[in-house]
């Protein structure tokens, strides 16, 4: 029992002299417990996996309608002006782009651009498409290319965001 203790407190860090101090007070868990204050010992609450995953929703959540709110401001004061190269964009966006390209008529008035804006010191990126100069679909992605809000609207409908796909 006493080579057991004093493995165990070796493997635990302690040194030697301490080992043999304690096992000479006796070969006891109540001599290693005597030593130690209860008020001393902090046992982290756990963490289910459950709570970690709400708290990572409500923050992409949050993120998500700041993005929106961005966007729409954005809107409000002229349009977005910083447009993203295609090199720089996320694929879910890069794909997003180039299907709204394929699909678009061909006219005048219709465009898709790319661009980004921060938000919240994260990089959005927006693909954003005109159809007939008067109706509008945006798609915002994060900065994985991960689509994160979509909506549409036109020249007699405010945008109105969509729920994803």
């Amino acid at each position: 029992m006493k080579i057991l203790m004093t493995a165990v407190l070796l493997a635990a860090g302690f040194s030697p002299v301490i080992a043999g101090d304690l096992a000479k007070q006796g070969n006891s868990f109540a001599a290693l417990t005597a030593q130690t204050n209860k008020n001393d010992i902090k046992i982290p609450s756990p963490t289910t996996p459950a709570k970690v995953k709400d708290k990572t929703a409500q923050q992409a959540q949050s993120w998500t309608d700041a993005a929106k709110a961005a966007y729409e401001k954005a809107l409000d004061d002229g349009g977005l002006t910083v447009f993203a190269d295609l090199k720089e964009l996320p694929p879910g966006a890069r794909r997003q782009l180039e299907q709204e390209l394929q699909t678009l008529p061909q006219g005048p008035g219709n465009s898709s651009e790319a661009f980004k804006m921060a938000v919240n010191g994260r990089t959005a990126f927006v693909v954003q498409s005109y159809i007939y100069s008067d109706s509008l679909r945006v798609y915002i992605f994060n900065a994985a290319g991960v689509l994160v809000a979509r909506g549409e609207g036109s020249s007699d409908t405010p945008l109105k965001w969509l729920p994803l796909p």
